[in-house]
């Protein structure tokens, strides 16, 4: 997420310039009804949707950075992006239904959104329902037939790059094989604890699997004294032993129960659809019109206005993780710091939440279940449980139930925290600070939220660097990987910290006119060797700071290829500056920022000075996989007076990089670490370059086997790595040591008056849903460049001995176990780091820096 806030040289409409614009588009559009609308049943366009619609149609026309009226754009792909998001998977319509409506619609569509009839929503929607109902009824007809398991066959489950079947009859072929795929995938998620199957049939998942419920249940147990909000009660250890006692055991019982269930989820999923209202129907529709303007405009209608600010003033009780709906599931998109379910080690982004109990009582399945209905059960009272069966992402084919505790997530846990790492350098160890920062957070995030405590990072940063320099620490690395953003004022201030002053960075408008932020404040609180370490997922505000620092040659940046390539800034506008009565808002692109070079990083991203292996290199994960993102270009340079070299002497910077680089793949090579490392990438690649699975049991069944190998030895590596891993010291802020404080008194005092309860002490949590990957501000003068990447997965370190696993930096993907963290990446960044210090001290004709003495000086290229 990015927001602007408070910087004086960059404003966006203010309520004189709304009212013109209110004013203007009173005039342009008068009050026109579509005489003669018809909806289908009881989807009908309400005066304020068709007001909402027609206000969003004028916002994206006249405030959106590429000024495009909807008669300009490509009415019959707007057509058929509606309809592939209704049917993401291409299962239900046919090639021939999309070319009807967009025959129907396309000539005059225009001329509907503009008077805010959704007249072709409603019209395409209730087809939707029509086929949906259809292929039920072939769906009971068709498990009444034998399905033939041993075929050499295979079936693609993402079908979302793929055609729609020409015919019904195709469509029928396809169906065929997506209910084996299920039907074997459910069989699978049985367990192994009966009676082989016989070769007939069988099916895993999309992605690699892991352990089988009951192997993941008993885990879950194994590791209770240090997760307590993963502790299972008697009471569910019972429950779990019963649903065992319960499953089927022979295949013959298997299969019946794997084709009742996955015909029952069908009628659930489609049953949900039937439960859509105008509103959700109009969101689908408003945010498809908006994404062929760019992937980061959108529709916030009133329920995902209050959700937004709700989790920006982190006022709910739950879990703690960001949750989207996929093709029907509920699905982790993000583990919030601090909160129950990254505490808890056991769940992970990409994890499918497939089951919601309270603390007592039935677990309800959700697959097809609304996902504000999901959220809402998943929400509760503080210190209540929450019992989630969940199917992990790493093996679709199992099952485990994972219980959490509910809390309140503090704001603290969010915020910037740093370790102090002992890091072999030649004959000596040397003190390096890594400060972990997950986002750029500000005074204003929501209402009456942030503005009362006072939080900033640069204030929190600037401390935790007093900290560390009161330390010794030899040089300091920025650990942005899973940063999506924040405040732009924060970005600026946060850069300023590194340099004396200078450009930070441009914004250019639609006309345009370019403003710049500079950093006007003398004063620099770290003048040692400097690192930011970066990933595809670190967005927008942290982009600004990376590219910032690398064009004043300030710091170096290392990680993934480059960052995620967010270069757009967001404004969002409450409707009710056009009336009163209305509480939905349009979130429109009206800048792009440049780095001080004046490249842009739209699409492109700051590309690192030393690349390090990454799984992310094989993910589609950026701007560059986004349909209809603004393009790369550049601007005039901003002038940059002093360059830094990286603490070295003028005209060295290159040479400098080389040979670091040089250092870098010498150990890259010969490290064992980095075998392993490589070879987990290997084995992930493999698996996403996958996209036919067999429906054939035997070969799933092998495949099953082969993961689980594969899994059991990264585990097994890694906990052998771990031993190596350098020795460190936690370092937090005042404000963060307090209230860890409070909470382990509170703790120690619960357990005084509880004895023996080890549910007592557990993280804060919150969730929220999302049903777009893009977040966005509640006032008309707020923006936002980096919204959440969809792809983002967030998986960050804890404080204390105990830690969470990091996506993409752990050599393992199952968290089940409890396998200790092993950062690659990280720990190739000290050693880099370590590099630096260690150039820089003969650079200066001086022994390698030892404990006590204070960093030298940066040297500055004029």
């Amino acid at each position: 997420m990015f927001f602007m806030n408070k910087c004086k040289k960059i404003r966006f409409f203010g309520a004189a310039v709304l009212s013109a614009l209110a004013m203007s588009f009173a005039c342009a559009y008068a009050d026109s009804q579509a005489d003669g609308e018809r909806a289908p049943i009881s989807l009908q366009t309400s005066p304020k949707m068709r007001n909402e619609t027609r206000y969003m149609v004028f916002c994206l026309e006249r405030a959106h950075y590429l000024k495009t009226a909807v008669t300009d754009l490509d009415v019959r792909e707007f057509i058929r992006e509606y309809m592939q998001n209704i049917d993401f998977f291409k299962l239900f319509f046919t090639a021939n239904d999309v070319q009807y409506f967009q025959d129907w619609f396309a000539p005059s569509i225009d001329i509907t959104l503009r008077q805010g009839s959704l007249l072709p929503a409603f019209t395409i929607y209730e087809k939707f329902l029509e086929r949906a109902d259809e292929r039920m009824k072939w769906m009971k007809r068709r498990m009444k037939e034998p399905f033939d398991f041993s075929k050499p066959d295979t079936f693609r489950p993402d079908r979302s790059k793929e055609n729609w079947p020409k015919n019904w009859e195709e469509a029928n072929e396809l169906w065929d094989k997506r209910l084996k795929y299920d039907i074997i995938n459910q069989i699978l998620g049985y367990g192994d604890d009966a009676d082989p199957m016989p070769e007939i049939d069988g099916e895993p998942p999309v992605n690699p699997p892991v352990p089988a419920a009951k192997k993941n249940s008993e885990n879950s147990s194994e590791k209770s004294s240090e997760n307590p909000s993963a502790q299972l009660s008697a009471e569910d250890e019972a429950r779990v032993a019963q649903m065992q006692k319960d499953s089927p055991k022979t295949f013959a019982e298997k299969l019946a129960k794997a084709e009742e269930e996955v015909l029952s989820r069908y009628e659930r999923i489609i049953n949900n659809y039937r439960k859509a209202d105008a509103i959700e129907i109009q969101e689908i529709y408003l945010n498809t019109l908006s994404h062929l303007y760019d992937p980061h405009s959108g529709f916030l209608s009133e329920y995902f206005l209050e959700e937004f600010d709700i989790s920006v003033r982190n006022a709910l009780i739950g879990i703690g993780a960001v949750l989207q709906d996929k093709d029907g599931y509920c699905v982790i998109n993000e583990l919030m710091v601090g909160g129950p379910a990254e505490e808890s080690g056991q769940l992970k982004p990409g994890d499918k939440i497939v089951g919601v109990g309270q603390q007592t009582g039935e677990i309800v399945d959700t697959v097809g279940m609304k996902l504000r209905k999901v959220v809402h059960m998943i929400r509760g009272p503080e210190g209540s449980k929450v019992r989630l069966l969940i199917q992990p992402a790493a093996n679709p084919s199992a099952r485990k139930l994972v219980v959490l505790v509910r809390k309140e997530i503090k704001l603290t846990t969010k915020l910037a925290k740093a370790d102090i790492y002992t890091v072999p350098v030649g004959d000596r160890t040397v003190p390096i600070g890594v400060i972990d920062l997950p986002a750029f957070y500000g005074d204003g995030v929501g209402a009456n939220s942030n503005a009362k405590i006072g939080f900033s990072t640069s204030r929190d940063v600037e401390e935790l660097v007093g900290k560390l320099k009161a330390r010794g620490v030899k040089g300091i690395i920025l650990d942005l990987r899973r940063n999506g953003g924040g405040f732009l004022n924060e970005a600026v201030d946060l850069a300023g910290l590194f340099i004396k002053s200078g450009p930070v960075v441009q914004v250019r408008d639609a006309s345009g006119r370019v403003s710049k932020l500079r950093d006007e404040n003398e004063k620099i609180v770290w003048d040692g060797p400097l690192m930011i370490l970066v990933s595809r997922l670190s967005a927008s505000a942290t982009e600004i700071v990376a590219g910032a620092l690398q064009n004043h040659q300030r710091a170096i940046i290392v990680g993934d290829k480059s960052t995620h390539g967010k270069g757009s800034v967001q404004a969002v506008y409450n409707l009710n500056n056009f009336d009163p009565e209305q509480k939905s808002a349009a979130k429109v692109t009206v800048q792009k920022w440049y780095a001080p070079n004046g490249e842009s990083i739209q699409v492109k991203g700051v590309h690192s000075d030393i690349v390090l292996p990454s799984v992310y290199d094989y993910m589609e994960i950026g701007e560059q996989y986004k349909d209809y993102a603004l393009k790369w270009d550049s601007i005039t340079p901003d002038s940059i007076e002093e360059l830094y070299g990286y603490g070295f002497p003028k005209g060295e910077a290159e040479k400098l990089m080389a040979e670091l680089t040089k250092q870098s793949e010498a150990r890259r090579a010969n490290l064992e670490e980095f075998k392993v490392w490589n070879e987990r990438i290997a084995r992930f690649k493999k698996l996403q370059d996958k996209k036919d699975w067999s429906v054939n049991f035997k070969e799933r069944e092998d495949e099953l086997k082969e993961s689980e190998a594969f899994s059991e030895k990264m585990k097994a590596k890694q906990k052998e790595l771990a031993a190596m891993n350098f020795k460190k010291e936690e370092i937090l802020l005042d404000s963060a040591q307090a209230e860890l404080d409070k909470e382990a008194a509170k703790a120690a005092k619960a357990d005084g008056e509880k004895a023996g309860n080890t549910d007592e002490k557990t993280s804060s949590s919150a969730e929220t849903s999302t049903g777009t990957s893009d977040g966005g501000g509640v006032a008309a003068s707020a923006s936002e460049s980096a919204d959440k990447p969809a792809e983002k997965v967030a998986a960050s370190k804890k404080g204390g001995e105990k830690h969470s696993k990091k996506f993409g930096a752990s050599l393992v993907d199952d968290s089940d176990e409890d396998v200790p963290e092993f950062d690659v990446q990280l720990r190739e960044a000290l050693r880099i780091m370590g590099d630096v210090i260690s150039l820089q001290a003969k650079q200066n004709s001086a022994p390698a820096p030892s404990a006590g003495e204070a960093p030298k000086p940066l040297a500055r290229e004029h």
